[in-house]
């Protein structure tokens, strides 16, 4: 890394002190920026665009909460997870919802700007058998 990227990391932590955009990008397999605003990185997080390349539907459950293994916040229940990111606007968060055989079901982003209970849901990809 060269001083001036060095030096754009430093000033970066002034935006995001605790989680990077990276990180959340990272998780699902998407291209974003960390030097995006913060309302950049939630508009396409919420477009319908945002589409995951590292979780498909029906993936085993122990490789679809690997993917979240930088989050804050990571809880476990018997159906679902809940992986966290902190950010100085609010927590961003992500329910994983499983079938009884662990397989992902479903995807919901949740955040203090969204109105609905569940969150948004995000597509998945259906996984390809071979």
């Amino acid at each position: 890394m060269n001083m001036m990227e060095s030096l754009s990391r430093f000033f970066l932590r002034f935006r995001y002190p605790v989680s990077l955009p990276e990180d959340v990008a990272n998780a699902l397999g998407v291209q974003i920026s960390n030097f995006v605003t913060f309302t950049e990185f939630f508009n396409y997080l919420t477009c319908p665009l945002c589409q995951p390349t590292r979780l498909q539907k029906f993936m085993p459950r122990d490789l679809a909460e690997r993917a979240f293994a930088h989050a804050q916040c990571k809880e476990h229940f018997k159906n679902d997870s809940l992986f966290s990111f902190y950010f100085s606007e609010g927590w961003v968060e992500f329910v994983l919802q499983f079938d009884g055989n662990s397989k992902l079901r479903r995807i919901y982003l949740q955040h203090k700007n969204i109105d609905q209970d569940l969150g948004i849901e995000i597509r998945l990809n259906k996984a390809v058998e071979l």
